[in-house]
């Protein structure tokens, strides 16, 4: 082998095996966090949710009494977010636990133990701050836990201190060492102090699912891009290596011992990188012993990481043994082999690039949904929208644990809801398809599509559509006040009218209770379709405005948790408040917010016009990416379509020069070459079409167009060359 070769081969290795280890260490974090997300084992779940703050003090006593009694114990565990991008950062679990832990809170993993019932122990008799394992202060850490790279920082405190620093008693609670009947007196007393009934609480709160996430999909498609190009240069070592293995074999040297001299730098860094990933294991895993449980690991990540260099060697391996003795010796090699393999590199390319065109299907749909946006909301550019906002001090409320954040978020919007330059509107079109789920919930069902918007006296004001003062009354004493317009028929009317009825019937007790909880009015009128409203929507069918739209006449008097937990929604279509820049300034900076306790929330709203602008940059810089990309693997495959055709008219010039002088044209000369490259072509269009990505189908268009132009331009080009150099031989 050549130097370069060498030094490449043996660089490409040694990364497989660092980014196979390293995918490996990620898999373990997401087994750790279900591991911690389950604990303890054997558990019974009971979940508490709507509970406020004045009950927290009862309902720990009530924990607390049980978790004293001998082997019993409670354990909530709370994900902690990343301000930045709402990330899973950590996981915080609180204890609460008598003298006697019960088995099942020792925590292990990979035969280590993380958490045992002597560390629970003393974690109950400490100071109230301490924990094991970093949680706050490095100072108040009693034990330390065994770390594993890419996973979330995990941390056990007791519960009371959770139960202060997250700032509800709400939550999935986990029950151990209780028998049937402790159970059941637990939930009794559980249901006196919070109005929550056993059924409730032994329903689960919430489910999640966690998974590698983005880092892991990139290091494998590295990994593959990786092999692929080590397969690439081993083969091309092999081929120009035919003529010494013809040397080798006139002395009688076998065919294997010549590849295994040939590729033993490349297996002897193989064997280096298994040393090495049973090496680079434990050390991301600071902390953890090393156990058989570890080794075995250890060995997993190194297997994993050896297979496809392993894979590389043996097919470049397997090009090296088929040669037939004299055509090592001519240097004449399998082209047909070559060929094939050249072939199937050029499928998977087109593979990838079809593949990464129906994924550039989800940023052009929404660089042609926000190029639509952009004009369609010229009017109101100005107009500031919630941007975006931080958990700050209330992770159990972005959690589902508590609804403190959305009642303090409440409490502001009614500050300010009659205030000039404040509006509230959200729009959703009820398509079809949303009316045959519909079918399946309610028993009154609307008969067609139409726009349901939710807006305030103001909001309608400001487009010109004035609501009788003594409905805003109304709606502002706590009626559900409804505006339904006549162009709808009689029976569409009721059964618009028999949904909204529904949907306004909350069955159980709201986090938030306006007085429209009170007495439970629901108040219809009709109106006649004037002008059209802005709807304040993306979706294509309101961009022109709309007519006929049934409108919700909303006050902070007569919401429901649909409306009342939604102002803090973010975004074009998701958003409820609308603010002028002057109310902006007003009401949404951080002297104004924090009299609701809103000032640690990043709260931030946004123009609507920067709001497109930023939006499009940010899909933009995706399609730059995925540009980039579709450019590489465009590129790949025209060259490999080259080498293809270039590989095949040296392996078959003989009877493509004698067919060029029969007057064969070079479409025919070149036609197996054609049907394979025809085939792949067909099949990328096929998955481009099932997978009904108009962009997957454009790009697969233009390729094909690409490619055949090259192919009807190389095979002329080609067939005329094997001529001249038959004519000159």
């Amino acid at each position: 082998m050549a130097l370069w070769s060498k030094v490449t081969s043996v660089v490409l290795v040694l990364v497989i095996g660092a980014m196979m280890s390293v995918l490996y260490v990620i898999g373990q974090g997401s087994l750790l966090r279900r591991e911690i997300d389950e604990y303890p084992r054997g558990s019974t779940e009971i979940s508490l949710y709507d509970v406020s703050e004045a009950q927290t003090t009862r309902v720990l006593d009530i924990l607390g009494e049980f978790a004293t009694a001998d082997e019993a114990a409670i354990v909530r565990v709370d994900q902690e977010l990343s301000d930045a991008d709402g990330s899973l950062t950590g996981m915080r679990v609180g204890v609460m636990t008598g003298d006697n832990a019960p088995a099942p809170l020792t925590l292990a993993f990979l035969g280590t133990t993380l958490v045992d019932i002597d560390q629970i122990a003393d974690l109950a008799r400490a100071d109230p701050a301490a924990s094991i394992g970093l949680d706050a202060n490095a100072a108040d850490v009693i034990h330390p836990v065994p770390e594993l790279l890419f996973a979330p920082r995990f941390s056990v405190v007791q519960l009371a201190r959770l139960v202060e620093t997250s700032g509800t008693v709400n939550g999935a609670y986990r029950v151990s060492g209780a028998d049937e009947e402790q159970l059941t007196e637990l939930l009794r007393s559980l249901e006196s102090a919070t109005g929550l009934s056993s059924d409730r609480m032994l329903a689960p709160l919430r489910g999640h699912v966690t998974d590698s996430g983005m880092s892991a999909r990139l290091l494998q498609g590295f990994v593959i891009a990786t092999a692929l190009l080590l397969l690439l240069v081993l083969l091309f070592e092999a081929v120009r290596a035919f003529r010494v293995l013809g040397v080798h074999l006139l002395l009688g040297r076998s065919r294997l011992g010549f590849a295994v001299v040939l590729l033993r730098p490349v297996v002897v860094a193989i064997v280096a990188t298994i040393a090495l990933s049973m090496i680079a294991v434990p050390l991301m895993a600071p902390g953890y012993s090393v156990n058989p449980t570890m080794l075995a690991a250890a060995w997993s990540a190194a297997v994993a990481g050896m297979l496809l260099p392993v894979g590389c060697v043996a097919i470049a391996a397997l090009a090296l043994v088929a040669v037939k003795p004299v055509d090592a010796i001519a240097g004449r090699f399998s082209r047909r082999i070559l060929l094939g393999v050249l072939a199937g590199i050029h499928a998977m390319a087109m593979a990838g690039f079809t593949t990464t065109f129906i994924f550039l299907d989800g940023p052009m749909k929404e660089a042609g949904t926000l190029a639509g946006v952009s004009e369609s909301w010229a009017a109101v550019a100005d107009q500031e929208i919630l941007y975006q906002t931080k958990a700050g001090e209330d992770e159990a409320s972005f959690t589902g644990q508590s609804g403190q954040y959305q009642r303090d978020f409440y409490d502001w919007y009614t500050s300010i809801a009659d205030a000039r330059g404040v509006d509230l509107v959200n729009s959703q079109y009820v398509d079809q398809s949303v009316l045959d789920v519909w079918s399946g919930v309610y028993e009154s069902v609307p008969e067609r599509p139409f726009w349901y918007v939710v807006a305030s006296p103001n909001a309608l004001a400001s487009q010109g559509f004035e609501v009788d003062a003594s409905l805003v009354e109304r709606a502002e004493a706590g009626e559900r006040v409804f505006l339904i317009p006549d162009s709808l028929t009689g029976s569409a009317q009721a059964a618009v009218r028999g949904w909204l009825g529904e949907h306004s019937d909350v069955a159980y007790e709201p986090a938030i209770r306006t007085a429209f909880f009170d007495d439970r009015i629901v108040t219809f009128q009709n109106y006649h379709p004037a002008g059209a409203l802005f709807p304040w929507s993306t979706n294509s069918a309101g961009w022109n405005g709309v007519t006929d739209a049934v409108i919700l006449v909303t006050t902070p008097e007569n919401m429901i948790p649909f409306e009342s937990e939604s102002l803090a929604a973010v975004g074009l279509d998701n958003s409820y408040v609308k603010l002028s820049r002057g109310a902006s300034k007003s009401y949404a900076n951080q002297s104004y917010l924090s009299r609701f306790d809103l000032d640690d929330n990043g709260v931030e709203f946004l123009p609507v016009g920067e709001f497109v602008a930023g939006l499009t940059k940010s899909i933009q810089s995706v399609l730059q990416l995925f540009g980039v990309v579709i450019l590489f693997l465009g590129l790949f495959c025209l060259l490999l379509l080259t080498a293809l055709m270039r590989l095949y008219s040296t392996t078959y010039r003989e009877s493509m020069a004698v067919k060029r002088m029969l007057g064969y044209s070079s479409s025919s000369i070149f036609a197996p070459a054609f049907v394979l490259v025809g085939v792949v072509c067909a099949s990328a269009a096929t998955a481009a079409a099932l997978s009904s990505s108009h962009s997957a189908i454009l790009g697969i268009a233009a390729m094909s167009a690409a490619q055949l132009i090259l192919f009807v331009f190389l095979a002329r080009t080609l067939s005329r060359l094997q001529l001249t150099i038959m004519l000159k031989d």
